[in-house]
């Protein structure tokens, strides 16, 4: 049985006579970025020129090599899919891409004009600014491009790509009650209900007439909504639309509403169903490591007279050692000793421990400054030079502590992923200290694991400069 073209529930995406296709709404994105980079270079290099020398003498150098920067920019983003529909939905806010793109297009450009000798034209100070303020006016035009694109499918303004549905009756029903299609940049214009059974000739006919009207209706995507082990429906449905100019999907299983980031990999001749893998890849880890490094020795350096006059209160205070070495549950659940200052008349280290709470007679007066200000946590720097934390990351907690928590929340360990913090997504959002309810566990966990699927280099310095600027970050310090 087919239908055509409305679907079993939502709203007729791209009914209105005045919406636009996916292709000129990207077609419309690269013109945006095209004329970014054109205003924002020419007006920031004008502008400085003006105030410091009092003219800007050659507007027509700047405005050709913002073409060129844009000439290459925008390919590059092409090719690698940046203005394609699902990766504005999916990943929109993909700064990474930006800056990777911004800076092979400078970097080429200035190859090119070293090779020719015309750099001599340029001020070097207005190329700086000029790529600061591009990068930071692309990655807020992005913004606006996903906050467009959200509301435009949401509302019926952009069409979506056009896809044909093909599977028995509940299936597609469990299709629409799962996903809305205008939400994923999709336009259903066909949904083809298998036959009872798939016996060859029924299915066969049925599989002629959806090419057919694929064809007619110049489908770009067809999925199949069957599951991955009906071969016998599967591979007649691809023999078939392999003759037209379309993807073919195999539908949401099941297994992919459990692993959504599950991709196909080929190892030679062998291809696999990737279901998990690092969060991190190589490259990535070396980059968040080089940050690591810079900016824990930057922090010894700039910190080391605080700490060294915390070392002194503390040992003038109360007898004892300065610092405190606790076991933790680090990177793969690997054990270090992490480094405090001494904040408590007690030495809690291995078996069980408790936490601090609020008001806690245990606690020196010398140390509650230090934990309220967060001070008796700057020798973790030292973790973070030896590769046992980072800068930012889950935080790690007693052992003991770590034990029960693993028992009570299954993906609790899936924070070990990454190497622990000393700081974190989860504390710059309030959780931090104490967690005395499962509420608080939770909450905790959740934005642990945002954080490892969020990563980025950006989102790292984003939340070191929360860690300092934001009031939900010292409000459960104690």
């Amino acid at each position: 049985m087919e239908q055509l073209p409305a679907p079993l529930s939502g709203k007729r995406v791209g009914s209105r006579p005045f919406a636009i296709s996916d292709q000129t709404f990207a077609a419309l994105a690269v013109l945006v970025d095209f004329c970014t980079i054109l205003v924002v270079t020419v007006a920031t290099s004008g502008l400085y020129l003006h105030v410091v020398y009092g003219n800007f003498a050659r507007p027509d150098i700047y405005a050709t090599f913002a073409i060129l920067l844009a000439a290459i920019y925008i390919p590059v983003q092409m090719a690698r899919g940046q203005y394609a529909t699902e990766t504005i939905l999916a990943d929109g806010r993909n700064v990474p891409a930006i800056f990777t793109a911004w800076n092979y297009a400078f970097l080429v450009l200035l190859i090119v004009g070293f090779l020719t000798k015309r750099t001599e034209d340029f001020s070097r100070a207005a190329i700086i600014l000029a790529y600061i303020a591009g990068f930071g006016a692309l990655s807020l035009v992005r913004e606006g491009i996903v906050t467009l694109a959200g509301k435009g499918y949401a509302r019926g303004l952009l069409t979506g790509r056009p896809v044909m549905l093909i599977g028995n009756g509940e299936a597609l029903r469990k299709f629409h009650a799962t996903y809305d299609p205008s939400a994923l940049g999709l336009r259903i214009v066909c949904e083809t209900e298998l036959p009872p059974t798939a016996e060859s000739a029924s299915l066969k006919r049925m599989l002629r007439t959806s090419v057919d009207k694929a064809r007619m209706l110049q489908i770009r995507d067809v999925f199949i909504l069957t599951p991955w082990v009906r071969h016998d429906i599967v591979l007649p449905a691809l023999e078939h639309f392999t003759e037209l100019p379309v993807s073919v999907h195999l539908g949401p299983d099941g297994i992919l509403d459990i692993y959504r980031d599950a991709r196909i990999r080929h190892f030679g001749a062998m291809a696999s169903l990737e279901l998990a893998r690092p969060p991190l890849s190589p490259w990535a880890r070396m980059a968040k490591r080089v940050m690591d490094i810079a900016g824990a020795l930057t922090g010894v350096l700039l910190l080391s007279p605080l700490m060294l006059l915390a070392a002194v209160a503390i040992r003038l205070e109360s007898p004892g050692p300065v610092l405190f070495r606790q076991k933790r549950r680090g990177f793969n659940g690997r054990t270090f000793h992490i480094y405090k200052f001494r904040t408590m008349h007690v030495m809690e280290s291995d078996g069980p421990v408790h936490q601090a709470r609020r008001n806690d007679p245990r606690i020196t007066r010398v140390g509650r400054i230090l934990r309220r200000l967060s001070i008796d946590e700057l020798p973790q720097l030292f973790n973070v030079l030896k590769g046992e934390m980072s800068l930012v990351g889950p935080r790690p907690h007693a052992i003991d502590h770590d034990t029960i928590f693993e028992r009570r929340v299954r993906r609790y360990a899936r924070r070990r992923k990454v190497l622990p913090g000393i700081t974190g997504w989860a504390q710059v959002n309030g959780y931090r200290g104490e967690t005395d309810t499962r509420e608080k566990l939770i909450r905790r966990i959740e934005y642990d694991l945002e954080y490892i699927e969020r990563w980025s280099i950006w989102f790292d310095i984003y939340i070191i400069l929360l860690t300092v600027l934001s009031p939900k970050t010292w409000k459960n310090a104690y």
